[in-house]
C-alpha cells in the first residue's frame, strides 16, 4: 500500500539506518546464509535478477546488489527503504506484487511469512513474477525444534510466537502464523513450487540440551514416519535442533 503510514517497527528500522547503510534486522548470519544459498542454486549474479519481497529498510537488498545481483525490492511500507540505487515499490493491500509476469530469476522472502496470513496470495504472486524454473527462498522460525516443542508443551506457544495482542492491527509488529515445514511444503506444492532444499542456520544450544528426548520422539512417530517422508523430515536431527528454516523452492513451468 504505497504511501501508508509507517508502522512503529518500520520506523525503528528507518531510524536505525538514517545516518548510514540500513542495518540487518534479521538474526545474525541470516543474510549471509541467504547469499550462500542463492550462490548454490542460481546462476552468475550478474545474470540473475532477484526480487526482495518485504525488503524493509533494504539491508539485504543492498548486500544482494553488492554481490552483483540485479535487485528490485518491494514492501508494504516502501517509505522505510534506504538502500541506495535500488527501487522499492509498494505492495498493495491485497498483496499483489507491482511487477509484470515472469520478470525475475529469483525471489527472497526473509522473515516475512510468519507475519502474514495470506500465504496462498504471496506464493501465487511469487509464482507469477518468477520465470519458469525461478527460485523462491523463504526464511522463518523453526517451530518443530525441541526448544519449540517444549515451549508449546509448557506454555501453549511455540518458539518465537508469543501471545498476540488483538489491539495491534499491524501484522508487521507480530508473528501471527506459526507454521511447520510440513505446512509450507503443502502450501508451496499447492502454489506450483517444488522444494529443492531445506537448511537451518544454526543448532540451538537449548534444543541440544533436550537431545535426550529424540529417541522418545522417534518412537512415538515411528508408525507415521514409515508412511510419510514429511514425518521423517520433521523429526530429523537438523529440524529438531535448528533455530531457523531456509526453504528453497523452484517454480514449476505451469
Amino acid at each position: 500500500m504505497t504511501g501508508a503510514p509507517l508502522s512503529a517497527w518500520h520506523e525503528a528500522r528507518r531510524l536505525a539506518g538514517a545516518d548510514h547503510a540500513p542495518v540487518e534486522m534479521a538474526a545474525r548470519g541470516t543474510h549471509e546464509r541467504v547469499l550462500q544459498l542463492l550462490a548454490s542454486h542460481c546462476g552468475e549474479p550478474a545474470a540473475t535478477s532477484v526480487l526482495d519481497i518485504g525488503a524493509g529498510a533494504g539491508a539485504l537488498s543492498g548486500r544482494l546488489s553488492a554481490a552483483g545481483y540485479r535487485v528490485a525490492a518491494c514492501d508494504l511500507y516502501p517509505e522505510a527503504f534506504l538502500a541506495d540505487g535500488i527501487e522499492c515499490r509498494g505492495v498493495d493491500a491485497r498483496g499483489r506484487l507491482p511487477y509484470d509476469d515472469a520478470t525475475f530469476d529469483a525471489a527472497v522472502a526473509v522473515e516475512l511469512v510468519e507475519h502474514i496470513e495470506g500465504h496462498e496470495t504471496l506464493f501465487a504472486e511469487a509464482h507469477r513474477v518468477l520465470r519458469p524454473g525461478g527460485l523462491l527462498l523463504v526464511t522463518t522460525p523453526n517451530i518443530v525444534s525441541l526448544k519449540s516443542r517444549l515451549s508449546f508443551l509448557l506454555t501453549g506457544y511455540p518458539y518465537s510466537f508469543p501471545s498476540l495482542d488483538p489491539a495491534v492491527l499491524d501484522p508487521v509488529a507480530q508473528h501471527i502464523s506459526p507454521f511447520s515445514l510440513d505446512r509450507y511444503r503443502w502450501r508451496l506444492a499447492q502454489s506450483n513450487f517444488d522444494i529443492v532444499a531445506v537448511e537451518i542456520d544454526k543448532r540451538q544450544r537449548s534444543s541440544q540440551a533436550l537431545f535426550f528426548l529424540i529417541p522418545l520422539i522417534r518412537l512415538a512417530s515411528r508408525r507415521a514416519a514409515r508412511r510419510s517422508p514429511s514425518v521423517r523430515e520433521q523429526n530429523s536431527l537438523p529440524l529438531l535442533l535448528g533455530r531457523k528454516l531456509f526453504i528453497v523452492a523452484r517454480r514449476r513451468a505451469t
